[in-house]
């Protein structure tokens, strides 16, 4: 059981969980009593109106990320669509995130985000919940997203998302049409609203620094900092009082100006994606709480006492011989300190080998909470390192700008580091190192793999792109305005030539590992024709790889086919980081030549739900 978000109600909590099979909106009562709304489409977020009388539900109903709207009764499970309009993407906030607030304080407004005049921008519409009208109230020439109301419902906060690391303030006035912009800045800045109050806006800002810390916005006056410590503030929530989230180590911390709780996990992402983001629940937090030795699970945190009651009981059926990872840090190429979490076998008969795997984003981080492919790939004595490295977000906005514009060149000598880290200790085999990774991740394992191609006896590659001009080309429209500064220019010759440079696919002759390729149909993000042309280029040139074509979206959204597919994932690399023949490991020249003598394993299958 997965689950994103949770959302208070006086009876209970509304959130997004994949029991039955695909993401769906669900309510618990604080007494435990569990109820699916079921709704056609993955559910990514959820939102009350101010009256609980309505839940506003997010779905992506095609696979294709053009998210529609709808508002759930809770009583007797009816749905009203309200936004459906096909190739039209909707946001309520950042996307794929779910701190924000989209209606109202009054009740009767919903704002939201549309790309419905310009593929290329979101605009932002205010939706008058009594008569169904939509206006628009701020016409954009980038991504603009609603973030939240004035307390007086007069004024809605948005957010220009220009990059993960540019971010911009504005209010629309509702009631003159002027729309005022509150952080006029000099450089680079992000800024993450968590409330606006009687007060001002709280938000995590990097304003004039380095890491995320927490300040009050009053329109018109400089910023009042609460906290700037040397670490990125996740989340600042307000409520009965103001909190904000310090992440340490593999857990988080809630802090108030008087007092701090350590909880028994992680739990706050910036901007609240995955659901990570505390709420206030009356004067207590809900929070969800994950770890890698047990699923996510729901919890009521008291801040007076520190005491914290689990709400949740999905870690029931799981295996009890879960890893927790070791925190490690290695040095890159150029001197760069990189962290990643190591996960060990509890068991195994000799040095065992081991996989890389590459977070997506590629501006994320490899979290501490539990990944059932991991997992699984320990128990089968396999060890994982998912380093953060360049690019990842946890480090300051510096550290995360550095993968702009340098996507397979600096990574590349970061995984070649994570290697190195790899053959040096004593228990992991060195010669027997396999990688993995999910769309930006799928990009670099296949960079591993084509450019230094004596590091691995295997891969793994899921909708990632093989060829970055391909790529840009075709990648949301959404995206276009950020796309030169993020990755490059493909209309000027130069940033062209270099795009192709470092495309996998430019090297694909040089892959010698064994390579499980897998990826959707109508990914709208990373086009197939990348995956499908690396995959005849490989057949035709008698390389070992294989092909799996997924049903939809950019990630799968049934938890039958991630099932399927883990289980795939982890026989790949079983069978390919086997021990050498006569039981001593292979050097890379070694299986070089054993792996060109073997006949070329071309499957070009649909992985079916009941997939081993």
């Amino acid at each position: 059981m997965t689950v994103w978000g949770a959302w208070p109600a006086k009876e209970g909590f509304a959130y997004v969980g994949d029991e039955s099979g695909r993401p769906q909106p669900w309510f618990q009562t604080w007494a435990g009593e569990r109820r699916m709304f079921p709704i056609d489409g993955a559910v990514t977020r959820l939102a009350w109106r101010p009256d609980e009388t309505r839940l506003l539900v997010v779905a992506d109903v095609t696979g294709g990320q053009d998210y529609r709207l709808a508002e759930l009764d809770p009583v007797t499970g009816e749905v009203e669509w309200i936004a459906v309009e096909p190739g039209i993407r909707r946001e309520v906030g950042v996307p794929y995130s779910s701190a924000s607030q989209p209606y109202s304080p009054d009740g009767k407004l919903l704002a939201y985000a549309t790309s419905a005049r310009d593929a290329t921008c979101l605009d932002v519409h205010v939706r008058d919940l009594a008569t169904g009208a939509s206006r628009t109230v701020l016409e954009g020439d980038d991504r603009y997203v609603p973030m939240c109301f004035s307390p007086d419902s007069r004024h809605l906060l948005v957010l220009k998302f220009h990059q993960n690391t540019d971010h911009d303030l504005f209010a629309c006035d509702l009631e003159t049409g002027r729309t005022r912009h509150l952080t006029p800045h000099e450089g680079l800045a992000k800024y993450q609203p968590g409330g606006w109050t009687e007060d001002g806006i709280y938000l995590c800002t990097t304003e004039g620094r380095d890491f995320l810390g927490v300040a009050l916005l009053v329109p018109g006056e400089p910023l009042r900092w609460i906290a700037t410590p040397d670490a990125d503030v996740e989340n600042v929530v307000v409520g009965p009082r103001v909190v904000w989230a310090l992440p340490r180590d593999q857990r988080t911390v809630l802090c108030t100006p008087e007092t701090s709780v350590e909880l028994p996990g992680f739990a706050s992402q910036p901007f609240g994606y995955d659901g990570y983001v505390p709420r206030f629940a009356g004067d207590r937090l809900l929070v969800q709480v994950g770890a890698s030795d047990r699923a996510t699970e729901f919890s009521l945190v008291d801040l007076e006492s520190g005491e914290s009651r689990q709400l949740t009981d999905f870690s029931a059926g799981l295996p009890d011989d879960l890893v927790v990872p070791e925190t490690v840090w290695f040095t890159g190429a150029d001197g760069l300190e990189i962290s990643g979490l190591l996960y060990r076998p509890r068991s195994a008969a000799g040095p065992v080998p081991a996989v890389l795997q590459i977070h997506g984003g590629p501006e994320w981080a490899a979290l501490p909470v539990h990944d059932p492919l991991i997992q699984r790939l320990v128990r089968a004595g396999i060890a994982v390192l998912a380093p953060n490295v360049r690019g990842s977000t946890g480090r300051g906005l510096a550290y995360q700008r550095l993968i702009y514009r340098d996507w397979g060149r600096g990574d590349l000598a970061d995984f070649a580091a994570a290697a190195g880290f790899l053959r040096g200790l004593d228990w992991v085999d060195g010669d027997r190192l396999g990688v993995h990774g999910v769309s930006y991740g799928g990009f670099a394992a296949l960079s591993c793999l084509s450019r230094l191609p004596d590091l691995w006896r295997a891969g793994v590659a899921i909708c990632g792109p093989a060829d970055l001009e391909m790529d840009v080309r075709a990648l949301p429209p959404t995206w276009s305005r950020r796309v030169v500064e993020w990755i490059g220019d493909v209309d000027d010759p130069e940033d062209l030539a270099e795009l192709k440079a470092v495309s996998p696919l430019t090297h694909a002759a040089d892959i010698r590992a064994p390579l499980l390729l897998a990826h959707a149909e109508n990914d709208t993000t990373v086009v197939i024709s990348g995956t499908e042309q690396l995959h005849d280029t490989l057949t035709g040139l008698g390389k070992t790889v294989r092909f799996i074509r997924l049903s939809r979206g950019h990630l799968p959204d049934d938890r039958d086919e991630w099932d399927g597919l883990d289980a795939a994932v982890v026989e790949w690399f079983r069978d390919h980081l086997k021990p050498a023949p006569g039981g001593s490991p292979a050097s890379s020249g070694d299986h070089r030549g054993a792996r060109a003598a073997k006949k070329t394993h071309d499957e070009l299958v649909h992985l079916p739900a009941e997939f081993p």
